[in-house]
């Protein structure tokens, strides 16, 4: 296990190998050189939404390239179904006839892929996946409806079949180019039986290691599924391919009773909602509402290391923020507290009520991290990374042209409000309602915070919400509406990265 505060050494090194296309990037998207200390970070960032996300990202890469945009940008991070698309970019063996990742190609081959997906696809295949599955359980290993998900994704995007690269870490090749902004990709560990209002952390995994966005604790990807105790690796095991990563980024079948029967709501006061809120009562008196059946396992990483929740105000838990390590062994106990915490307080505080001791868990049940919030802003707004620009491209679906599209972004705002600690602070701008006219609905908002310039500027892109059919002309359609989003929206983006160039 890695304690830092400090990135991984080697996206460092990547990160700055691209801090030097960026300010030649920049520096001709302005007119003028920017010197190396004035190089903003630009992160770009996609939500969640299955297929459609995934072919929206194919667009906004496009027109992000055609723009000149996307060497901007030092960061890209995911979630759900944008995670399916830059997982495929990494696999160029897939499409690419050089071995090297191309945007065009790869957009190309999702195009051919999502016209051959369906119920056909999955029934032809089930033996196979069901013998994959097997192969897992007889290895020691948890199997859950996720696996399933996973053989398929990997089947309609011929993992198996085409591509060298058949892990996470194996994108590793194609990343320290510093070519394409750092990958980020997102989950979210939970426990099983509680409310994830009461318990949830927020990881990200890269092509070097995964941990947590808020804790400073990480692994090497290789060590994902290996039994762990007390921050050690004790039982090896094979690093899960990409198709498993990918149904486990995308999981959104892993929700609760209670959250599933919660997203039939239909928020407008019918029979129908009464019916879902005494469905919800049921099963939260039958001890079944917080069950996540069909959730991914991994071994535990904090395992038999021994955690102290922690009092960051009189009537609020931040039970995935603030904690201290204790080791068993004589260690330095203000060590690990000025590494990790440096303005944390000393009050402990007893998990909270129905959660259980994280340690003491053997797995982490992991899930779709849209579960939260459906935009992977976390990542990308931690100390160590602090972005001066995210465009956020939403591809949440609407249920009508009246709902907010600033939804996830409050939630996003939220998060980061609740998990800044003093001078840790995860800083993101407020979200202003005054900009949305629910009659006129651009396809670009900005949100800044003119008192705070260390704060970030959020360019936010929502996706106007078509029906994808997974047909060819569909999939063009929903691609050619992002790329003129992405053109629509370029001065200002222009001008929230000038802003910080200029700062």
């Amino acid at each position: 296990m890695r304690l830092s505060r400090e990135l991984n050494p080697k996206e460092e090194e990547i990160v700055a190998k691209r801090k030097e296309i960026c300010r030649s990037a920049i520096s001709k998207l302005l007119g003028k050189a920017v010197s190396p200390n004035k190089v903003p970070v630009v992160s770009i960032t996609a939500s969640g939404g299955g297929f459609r996300t995934m072919t929206a990202v194919a667009g906004i890469m496009q027109g992000l390239q055609g723009t000149g945009l996307l060497d901007c940008a030092t960061y890209f991070a995911s979630l759900s179904g944008s995670t399916w698309y830059l997982s495929n970019l990494f696999c160029p063996d897939l499409y690419s006839k050089d071995g090297k990742p191309d945007i065009n190609q790869c957009a190309e081959y999702l195009k051919e892929c999502c016209s051959q997906m369906g119920t056909k696809k999955f029934i032809a295949n089930f033996l196979g996946y069901i013998h994959q599955l097997d192969e897992r359980k007889n290895n020691g290993l948890c199997v859950s409806a996720v696996d399933l998900w996973g053989c398929y994704l990997a089947s309609v995007f011929k993992l198996p079949e085409k591509t060298g690269t058949k892990t996470l870490s194996q994108q590793c090749c194609h990343v320290e180019t510093a070519e394409w902004p750092f990958p980020l990709y997102t989950a979210l560990n939970v426990q099983s039986n509680v409310a994830r209002e009461k318990f949830h952390q927020w990881m990200e995994f890269t092509p070097f290691e995964y941990g947590f966005c808020t804790h400073r604790m990480s692994m090497k990807d290789d060590d994902l599924e290996g039994r762990k105790c007390k921050g050690v690796v004790c039982q090896e095991r094979d690093e899960p391919d990409i198709g498993y990563m990918m149904g486990l980024w995308g999981s959104a079948m892993a929700v609760s009773l209670r959250e599933a029967l919660e997203f039939l709501k239909e928020d407008d006061h019918t029979l129908w909602d009464k019916v879902v809120a005494l469905m919800v009562k049921f099963a939260e008196f039958v001890k079944i509402a917080e069950l996540r059946p069909l959730a991914a396992a991994l071994p535990n990483m904090l395992r038999g290391i021994a955690v102290d929740w922690m009092q960051s105000n009189a009537n609020k838990v931040q039970a995935d923020r603030v904690f201290t390590i204790i080791s068993e062994q004589e260690s330095d106990m203000k060590q690990f507290d000025a590494l990790l915490f440096p303005s944390a307080s000393s009050e402990f505080l007893l998990v909270p009520d129905k959660a259980k001791r994280v340690e003491d868990e053997e797995f982490m049940i992991l899930t779709d991290a849209g579960i939260d919030f459906n935009d992977p802003i976390p990542p990308v707004i931690k100390p160590e990374r602090r972005s001066d620009v995210i465009i956020v491209f939403d591809n949440s679906a609407l249920s009508s042209q009246w709902v907010d599209p600033f939804q996830q972004l409050d939630l996003a705002a939220k998060w980061a409000k609740d998990h800044s600690v003093g001078e840790d602070a995860y800083k993101f701008p407020k979200i202003d309602h005054s900009k949305f006219d629910k009659d006129n609905i651009q396809e670009c908002y900005v949100f800044e915070d003119e008192d705070d310039s260390e704060c970030p500027i959020v360019v936010l892109f929502p996706l106007c919400n078509p029906k994808l059919k997974r047909e060819p002309e569909e999939f063009d359609a929903l691609r050619s509406l992002c790329q003129s989003n992405v053109k629509s929206g370029f001065e200002k983006i222009k001008q929230a990265i000038a802003k910080k160039a200029n700062g």
